[in-house]
């Protein structure tokens, strides 16, 4: 079973990379920017229960001081989701990492990708964002990326 887990820093603690992302898709000229908000994403394939997903989630992934995470990312009305995989044919160091860590809890070995995602409310279109996160985040030799909109 494939799981996606989101992991988002709680709203004291990711305010210095939401503004460093805003400043960043700001200075290649998307304008409109309201807010940004950070998050990782972790596909974990495997043979999991859901129990069990939710138990590396906690004891791994997510700080429970800085972090919260969810099982079921949904993006918010009126907000764009950005999110940057690393490609399959590319080394992905994070999801290796956590992958043998979660052998090392005991669980079967997993496939592990990770992802950047940013969730961008703003007054601009889907085009001008494409343009920006692939002038910023995306080097389309080792990154895929999707934008999804969720409207109101």
């Amino acid at each position: 079973m494939t799981y996606l887990i989101e992991v988002t820093r709680k709203k004291d603690y990711g305010a210095k990379k939401a503004s460093a992302v805003a400043k960043r898709l700001a200075s290649v000229g998307l304008k409109g920017i309201e807010s940004v908000a950070c998050r990782t994403i972790y596909k974990l394939d495997g043979n999991y229960t859901l129990a069990q997903a939710e138990k590396i989630a906690k004891d791994l992934l997510a700080d429970p001081v800085l972090e919260t995470f969810t099982l079921a990312p949904k993006t918010k009305k009126g907000s764009y989701k950005v999110e940057v995989w690393i490609r399959d044919s590319s080394t992905d160091v994070v999801g290796e990492s956590v992958r043998d860590a979660i052998a090392f809890m005991g669980y079967e070995t997993p496939r592990v990708r990770c992802a950047d995602a940013f969730e961008i409310k703003g007054s601009f279109t889907k085009e001008q964002l494409e343009t920006a996160v692939k002038k910023t985040f995306v080097n389309e030799v080792v990154n895929k990326f999707s934008i999804n909109f969720s409207p109101i």
